[in-house]
């Protein structure tokens, strides 16, 4: 999606405070008008700031019921903090709308479902991406908060040296690009965010599994937003099979060393703490 530039923000901005600007254009040129630059730099910020919270639920008016457009909201504002941490910022909803999300879709199935999450996740952040997110979580106080400092990420050997499978984007999912030849894709699925997944005891192959991406932001965001961390008490399988197919990655929150693991077993375990939180989108 293209970014306006300085000249359509500040159009848009006058356009939507019509009175105002004609009341600071007026003072302005009362006084020489030699303040005009300074005013159209802060309409500019005025504008960036709306098209960071009010406007971005326009994308959503036509299409989601309040409570609908409440759970999005929270959700973005949660994603964009957590984003915030590294200097990234998460594509806009009418960004994902778009590319091809079905924003009425997922609506319907928000309201079949309160433990459903959405997710805006990056992809092609890599290892190291992903551990500087999660020392920055840690310089907070909550579950991730590490007083001796390092990362809250525990990565296991097989998903540290197959990371980037584990970090592919969904194939049949739009992905929006905050600008042209950005590194950092990002999809907007919904997760299933209850404490534990629905049915445990399930193998690798019982799918479809959240990608690590989306495991990682859901627990970023619930950590930004002062909630418990999932998969305290169980394990959900991660989408993406390792060592040639035997392997999968599974995600569990160690509530004593306040970290994230990720760890692997073979593909047909089941014990009986192992689960799924099938995305939708």
């Amino acid at each position: 999606m293209s970014t306006p530039d300085t000249g359509d923000r500040i159009r848009l901005t006058r356009a939507l405070f019509p009175e105002l600007a004609s009341e600071l254009d007026a003072a302005l040129a009362s006084n020489g008008g030699d303040r005009a630059d300074e005013f159209d730099a802060w309409l500019d910020g005025e504008t960036e700031a709306l098209r960071a919270t009010s406007l971005s639920s326009v994308a959503f008016a036509d299409v989601l019921d309040e409570a609908q457009r409440d759970r999005f909201g929270r959700a973005f504002d949660a994603a964009r903090a957590v984003a915030g941490w590294v200097g990234l910022e998460p594509p806009q909803p009418e960004a994902f709308a778009e590319a091809g999300a079905d924003l009425a879709r997922l609506g319907a199935a928000l309201s079949g479902d309160p433990t459903l999450v959405p997710v805006p996740a990056p992809y092609g952040l890599g290892a190291a991406g992903w551990r500087r997110l999660f020392e920055r979580a840690a310089e907070h106080e909550g579950p991730l908060s590490q007083p001796e400092g390092g990362s809250p990420l525990v990565l296991a050997n097989e998903a540290e040296r197959e990371f980037a499978l584990l970090d592919r984007a969904p194939s049949n999912v739009p992905i929006v690009r905050t600008r042209a030849g950005a590194e950092t894709g990002w999809t907007l699925r919904l997760v299933p965010g209850g404490l534990a997944p629905a049915v445990l005891g399930l193998s690798f192959e019982h799918g479809p599994h959240a990608t690590l991406p989306e495991m990682l932001m859901l627990q970023l965001m619930r950590a930004a937003s002062s909630e418990p961390l999932v998969d305290a008490r169980s394990f959900t399988w991660l989408a993406g099979a390792l060592a040639d197919g035997r392997l999968a990655a599974r995600h569990v929150y160690d509530a004593g060393e306040r970290s994230v693991r990720i760890n692997c077993r073979e593909i047909g375990n089941q014990g009986p703490h192992l689960g799924a939180r099938p995305p939708v989108g």
